[in-house]
């Protein structure tokens, strides 16, 4: 009994060495000095006149992994594309019969890639990899024609400080429909898209 009487009050003598301890150490020190920090977030402008890509490939994998090569409108080598000229409007790339079946991706092979700032300075961009891949299912049915549209995010937000060209990509499968086969060729010129 002697002992646990013993064991408190040496446990409350060691109490009250560390609180007074804490408030002397407290006591003299000088309050720390204090700002304000204020956070803010903003979009940047898009301060581009042109960002434009040459294609020179598109493919696209059907689910059992294979690629499929795909030609350009009017049988041309490559495609040049100012992407800030594509706002609410549509540029055909290729028309191509291909297997039936499903398809999981879209591969673009990019050439090159070139930013005209709104000073008229250049910068050539790299594109990693040299292929920009649109990760998307569609179906190609018998004696129809399936429409996928690959929208590009073009600003000077795609651009990272190392000139590396990383647009934002969304592609949709438009409605399929009954068509006869199409020719590979047709005319290339811009048709307007509701987005």
């Amino acid at each position: 009994m002697k002992k646990i009487a013993a064991y408190s009050i040496l446990a409350i003598a060691i109490i009250a060495v560390i609180i007074i301890a804490f408030f002397a150490m407290n006591w003299n020190t000088k309050p720390t000095a204090s700002g304000t920090l204020k956070v803010s977030i903003t979009d940047a402008p898009v301060d581009l006149s042109k960002l434009e890509v040459t294609i020179d490939s598109i493919e696209v994998q059907s689910q059992n992994s294979s690629w499929v090569n795909l030609a350009f409108i009017d049988g041309v080598q490559s495609v040049k594309v100012d992407l800030l000229t594509l706002q609410n409007i549509t540029q055909e790339l290729s028309t191509t019969q291909i297997s039936t079946g499903n398809y999981t991706k879209i591969r673009l092979h990019v050439q090159d890639a070139t930013a005209t700032y709104e000073d008229d300075t250049t910068d050539n961009l790299t594109v990693p990899s040299e292929k920009i891949d649109v990760i998307i299912h569609f179906e190609i049915k018998e004696n129809e024609t399936t429409n996928v549209l690959v929208d590009m995010t073009a600003d000077s937000a795609a651009i990272s400080a190392s000139h590396n060209l990383r647009p934002v990509l969304k592609a949709t499968v438009e409605s399929s429909e009954t068509a006869k086969p199409t020719p590979t060729s047709m005319t290339s010129s811009p048709t307007p898209t509701s987005t």
